[in-house]
């Protein structure tokens, strides 16, 4: 169980107790289960036989693979944090938006496919249960969720003395706070991007061969609307407990990572890039490479004790020793 600092009657005291957290694990255990009957009811409703009419290409399925790469990250968060204690109101609030807006694409795109003013693959008739059993049950559930996490009075005294002890003990930088907002703020720009613009987006670095329709472009919308994930969780992640600043920033990694591998994976195995795409593969490196840094840096700010640093310098000094001595024999 963690230690924290609850603040008594006494004005000038402040003890440690242990908080019994395991009304909260159940929580996050239910909606552990939650997420994995929705990725099952996704994986089923999303086959190409049972949804649509027509021939479903690479393309159509390589698409949908990035949002996967969001939804990876979600569970990962959800899975490290499950023992860290209440969860944290900016993050569902975050899933809760993105589930809503993912939501009402795949309503939009029914009618307009339906509606036959779109060209390409048509919807079949059991398109509707599976919106409702993945983005609507996903909704449903963040909702209820979101409304039943509540923050007393004590919950923000304990946040803000731990966040004070930070500081005090020399833990606190700014470089952590600027991280999350720069990631944040690319997230936006890419997210903005996708949900506007996705037909510009796809022919541009798409090879001219690869036909595409209303598909293409709502999974490429969606792909946006489950950015707006992180967007929203690191504009709050600076006032999240270390444990769960690295826990959130692993999890960004691990979706950015996922992204890239499907970059590659597009561009030189199925072949569907065209040479514009080399760009948008050097910013994802990029982006990647960035948030690997700041997931080093804020694991070394907060878990790192000044006795393995000196440690680690020794080690350092006595290999350079070494070498030097091994050059003047």
């Amino acid at each position: 169980m963690p230690t924290v600092c609850v603040l008594r009657k006494s004005k000038d005291q402040a003890i440690p107790v242990f908080r019994e957290s395991q009304k909260n694990c159940s929580k996050n255990d239910c909606t552990t289960v939650v997420v994995v009957v929705i990725i099952v009811c996704y994986d089923y409703c999303n086959s190409n036989k049972f949804q649509i009419k027509g021939s479903f290409t690479n393309v159509h399925g390589f698409i949908q693979a990035f949002c996967a790469s969001l939804h990876v990250g979600v569970g990962y968060f959800l899975w490290k944090t499950q023992k860290l204690g209440k969860p944290e109101r900016a993050a569902i609030f975050s899933r809760v938006l993105s589930s809503f807006i993912c939501l009402i694409f795949r309503l939009f795109a029914y009618m307009h496919i339906a509606g036959k003013s779109a060209k390409g693959l048509e919807l079949s008739n059991q398109y509707l249960y599976c919106v409702a059993f993945t983005d609507g049950l996903w909704f449903f559930s963040e909702a209820i969720r979101m409304y039943r996490t509540t923050k007393t009075n004590q919950d923000e005294i304990e946040a803000m003395v731990k966040r004070t002890t930070l500081w005090v003990e020399g833990k606190g930088t700014f470089y952590i706070e600027n991280a999350f907002y720069l990631d944040a703020g690319l997230t936006l720009v890419y997210a903005i991007i996708h949900i506007s613009f996705p037909q510009h987006v796809l022919s541009l670095i798409l090879k001219p061969d690869n036909k595409l329709d209303s598909h293409h472009y709502l999974w490429c919308r969606l792909f946006g609307a489950l950015n707006l994930m992180p967007v929203i969780t690191s504009m709050n992640a600076r006032f999240f407990s270390p444990e769960m600043q690295v826990a959130y920033i692993a999890s960004r990694l691990l979706s950015q990572c996922t992204v890239f591998l499907l970059n590659i994976y597009g561009h030189w195995i199925l072949t569907v890039y065209s040479a514009n795409h080399i760009t948008a593969f050097m910013l994802s490196g990029f982006f990647t490479s960035f948030l690997f840094s700041a997931f080093h840096r804020i694991h070394k700010v907060y878990f790192v004790t000044e006795q393995e640093e000196e440690i680690v310098y020794e080690e350092v000094v006595e290999g350079s020793e070494g070498t030097s001595d091994k050059k003047t024999d």
